[in-house]
């Protein structure tokens, strides 16, 4: 007797709305009209305008009707409830989250972990950073982005991160992840040469930029305590009690460069935190 193994198939459809809801999460304040979610999903009128409907008839969008235009709807709050009640590292990581911000001066974002991305998931702002928030989206778990949950991870997720590392790569990139398993945390340098996009840009669009033009000295192999640095992210690492990475919760938005102590500092009170919340995880399971 065979086994057929079913081979999912594409849904288009299916893409389209997940693209939509992500393009209106990265933006919440700017409603889109007709031509505007057409030009950007690439689809024709008709479909579009009918996708639009049924959302805007389960509360998923608000149509106004004076602007014809849509934003995300109120049905979306309570799936989003619905989701973070399944996800209880959400509710450990959010006072220290809190903490962090106002303790560093920086904002603090929280990243859910999948297999090949990471999503911005909840951040706190700090009136002293720089910057806008994160934007809504998903990061690709491609070097140098990503070395918290290859760190972290098992070998073979770690062996696939690197195995993502551009040509010539691989070597300093898996320097960097000893590196940062002994120091408990990530930094990422900011690359002066990268140009900020313009606006509408999404952020998986940036990441791609970024990817493609980061070095891997972003990810620094030492830090010398009265150097300053140029700091674009700090990040650590949320596991829970299988061992999985769950969260990576980063500091950013620093005003001005750090000292390599400060960086030591600000990354010290971070591994702290996310330590914390990793016990907190492993403590609601007994």
């Amino acid at each position: 007797m065979c086994n057929h193994r079913r081979v999912a198939r594409p849904s288009p459809q299916t893409n389209r709305v997940a693209a939509l809801v992500e393009i209106l999460a990265a933006r919440p304040n700017e409603a889109l009209t007709l031509a505007d979610v057409t030009r950007r999903l690439g689809v024709n009128k008709s479909t579009c305008y009918s996708m639009l409907q049924a959302l805007t008839e389960i509360g998923w969008l608000l149509r106004d009707p004076f602007g014809k235009t849509y934003r995300l709807g109120p049905a979306l709050v309570a799936v989003g409830r619905a989701a973070s009640s399944g996800f209880p590292a959400l509710d450990f990581v959010r006072p220290a989250m809190i903490e962090l911000s106002r303790g560093v001066g920086s904002h603090c974002v929280a990243l859910a972990v999948a297999p090949e991305h990471v999503t911005v998931v909840d951040q706190v702002r700090d009136v002293r950073a720089v910057g806008a928030p994160i934007g809504h989206g998903y990061i690709p778990l491609r070097p140098p982005f990503g070395a918290a949950v290859a760190a972290w991870s098992s070998p073979a997720v770690a062996e696939r991160w690197l195995s993502l590392a551009p040509p010539g790569t691989s070597d300093r990139y898996a320097a960097a992840l000893e590196v940062v398993r002994r120091r408990g945390f990530v930094v990422e340098l900011a690359e002066p040469s990268w140009t900020p996009p313009t606006q509408g840009t999404s952020l998986p669009e940036v990441v791609e930029q970024l990817v493609r033009l980061l070095p891997p000295e972003v990810l620094p192999l030492e830090l010398r305590a009265t150097q300053a640095y140029a700091v674009s992210a700090i990040n650590a690492a949320v596991v829970d009690p299988s061992g999985t990475v769950v969260l990576i919760v980063s500091l950013m938005g620093f005003p001005g460069p750090l000292s390599g102590a400060e960086v030591e500092v600000a990354g010290e009170r971070l591994r702290s935190a996310t330590a914390m919340v990793t016990a907190a995880l492993a403590g609601s399971t007994t």
